[in-house]
């Protein structure tokens, strides 16, 4: 795990210090080593960096960016390839030579005599950039997932980077904010693909990969992996036979490494499967679980550590209480590389992991993207079928209805339903509608009705919604694509790396294994979530020896922060800070950023937090990586 950076231009002597700065932002991400080339690219240069974070042969032989010694084509990689030693074996039988032992190095060997076809061969979670020098091509390219990020920037110059921040601080980036991109952020807790706060900066899409040449043609990207359509023949039998096995399989892959290793373990069903099977693979793993003294009701502690001594793993509790609250909080606003409502909880973990030792953990996320684990595989079609009998009345009236319906109910809840009533009632727009952080209404009083141009009434780039091969007899199909495309990919992929990365640390996640997407992605609704069945009904089925009762009985739990609790004490003053910057900015109506936060203080213990904290995160956010005068949206 590592970050790279990249700059295609005419001016050298500002591209090696871009560069340099930009390397140096992203320090944190490869604490172990760093290295920086400038070679001829058309009638510019191309700029390579990167800080290495080393895993997988911690000698010199790893060391980026990499060079083919042959061809003198250059590779630098952010990731790891879970099958590079199937590829090597294979690489080997052709010829190629090897100087250590590093998943790089196999990558830039595939790369040079594969092309960009050993891409959809790869088994892993990678961004990479890789400059083949005789034919002046560059070649960029992301994970299926996008479990690993990548940013760029396209003026007269091409940079990109694993951070945004990294972008920022290369002095060749504009910070004029993106008002699609705000919108984004406060619909959803997260900024939405392709956009970034800054208008300047976009996401590379995940599943694909773009050639630059040297002549200044850019060809259209290529998605090289979609997702599978179910499979009507499949049987409940051999899928759970199949679910247990590829588990298994992607669980001991996801392991190798050259350094210490550990796992995320909480109460719920995915770190706990991940935990057993790891377990049967390497002796004396470490673990590792937050806890709260201060809030008893929101621990996992006791479960968790049952599951630890289960299956021989040594556990370290790391406790948090109202008083470490501030402290964590300021540390991770400082680090933030963008606003997002997520992310905390893995700031936190990861740091104390690092701290002990651990350089890679395994996590359990995505379990519940792909076995039907979110309440919205249940609520998107029963609103649905809901919609369906007064999907003829107009928006407003079905929006009053919503209102009549919600009488007694909290503000947040007579919101949400409001603005679910109004949507069109097809899958996609009651997904995102359930998602939703902040309702139209609220988007309006904050002075964001002008952001329409160019997107979807849900503030997606409608290339997004094109693109999505919607199975409308199968919901369950199409609530896993989306909580994978745009829960999983815009928020907590995103902050899973930008906040475990903050600490030179990294997380990988053996539910999101190529092989596991692709099987999940062919069973059918009938066999992945039966009409009687429980949540995650195939993972329940296929781990009945790891999944005791206790764990099968509880409510769905993760690694939850009592964040709304605290901030009405320990955070209470960071709190007003960030509202009060947020309002004197100028991005938004000072009047809506009140409004979000008098709810939070009448409803401190609804969902009305998140919004608030929203408003706070911006507004720390904006204070500490712009002077007030450079904060405008972009014209």
């Amino acid at each position: 795990m590592c970050g790279i950076a990249g700059i295609f231009t005419q001016d050298r002597a500002a591209a090696a210090r871009a560069l340099h700065r930009m390397v140096e932002a992203q320090r944190h991400r490869g604490p172990d080593g760093s290295g920086e080339s400038i070679v001829p690219f058309g009638s510019g240069i191309l700029a390579l960096g990167h800080t290495r974070l080393a895993v997988i042969d911690v000698s010199s032989a790893g060391a980026q960016p990499m060079v083919h010694p042959v061809t003198g084509d250059r590779l630098v990689f952010n990731g790891e390839i879970y099958n590079h030693g199937l590829l090597r074996h294979e690489l080997a039988a052709r010829g190629c030579v090897f100087r250590g032992t590093s998943d790089s190095e196999t990558l830039l060997h595939a790369l040079v005599e594969w092309g960009a076809d050993c891409i959809n061969r790869l088994e892993g979670m990678f961004s990479f950039a890789f400059h083949r020098a005789a034919t002046g091509e560059l070649l960029l390219a992301r994970d299926p997932l996008g479990i690993k990020p990548l940013y760029l920037a396209r003026g007269r110059d091409l940079i990109f980077a694993s951070e945004v921040r990294a972008l920022l601080r290369s002095g060749l980036v504009p910070r004029e904010t993106s008002a699609r991109g705000l919108a984004g952020l406060l619909s959803y807790g997260a900024v939405q693909h392709p956009f970034t706060l800054f208008e300047a900066v976009r996401s590379f899409p995940a599943g694909c990969w773009q050639r630059f040449h040297a002549d200044g043609r850019v060809d259209d990207p290529i998605r090289y992996w979609a997702p599978a359509r179910p499979d009507p023949i499949r049987d409940m039998a051999s899928t759970v036979a199949a679910v247990r096995e590829t588990v298994d399989a992607a669980v001991r892959d996801h392991l190798i490494s050259d350094v210490p290793l550990g796992l995320f373990l909480s109460s719920g069903l995915d770190s706990s499967i991940v935990a057993g099977m790891a377990s049967r693979h390497v002796p004396d793993l470490r673990s590792f679980t937050v806890g709260f003294a201060d809030n008893p009701d929101m621990n996992e502690l006791a479960l968790a550590g049952k599951t630890a001594a289960l299956f021989g793993l040594r556990h370290t509790e790391c406790l948090i209480n109202g008083g470490d609250a501030l402290n964590a909080v300021t540390a991770w606003l400082d680090a933030l590389d963008q606003p997002s409502i997520d992310g905390l909880n893995v700031y936190v973990i990861s740091k104390a992991a690092r701290e002990r030792g651990i350089k890679v953990a395994l996590s359990g996320q995505g379990g519940d993207e792909l076995f039907g684990g979110y309440s919205t595989f249940r609520d998107v079609p029963m609103l649905q079928r809901m919609m369906r009998p007064i999907s003829a009345l107009p928006p407003a009236l079905r929006r009053r209805l919503a209102e009549i319906a919600t009488i007694g109910r909290s503000a947040s809840t007579k919101a949400k339903a409001s603005a679910i009533a109004g949507c069109d009632g097809d899958l996609v727009s009651l997904y995102m509608q359930r998602r939703r952080l902040m309702t139209p209404a609220q988007l309006s009083r904050l002075g964001l009705d002008h952001v329409t141009a160019g997107l979807t009434a849900d503030f997606h780039d409608p290339r997004e919604i094109d693109a999505l091969a919607i199975e409308e007899n199968d919901p369950a199909w199409t609530v896993s694509l989306l909580e994978s495309r745009f829960y999983l990919g815009n928020m907590l992929l995103r902050d899973g790396d930008a906040n475990s990365m903050a600490h030179g640390f990294e997380v990988r996640v053996p539910f999101l294994d190529r092989r596991l997407i692709d099987l999940t992605a062919s069973i059918p609704a009938h066999i992945r979530l039966p009409g009687k069945g429980s949540p995650k009904h195939l993972l329940r089925a296929a781990f009945t020896d790891i999944l005791r009762p206790e764990l099968l009985s509880q409510p769905k739990s993760g690694f939850a922060l009592p964040i709304g609790r605290w901030m009405t004490d320990p955070l209470l003053d960071i709190c007003r800070e960030g509202v009060e910057t947020l309002k004197g900015c100028g991005l938004l109506e000072p009047a809506g950023v009140d409004a979000i936060w008098d709810i939070f203080a009448d409803e401190p213990e609804t969902p009305a937090w998140s919004r608030a904290f929203l408003c706070v995160v911006i507004g720390q956010y904006l204070q500490r990586i712009s002077e007030p005068s450079e904060v405008r949206l972009a014209s």
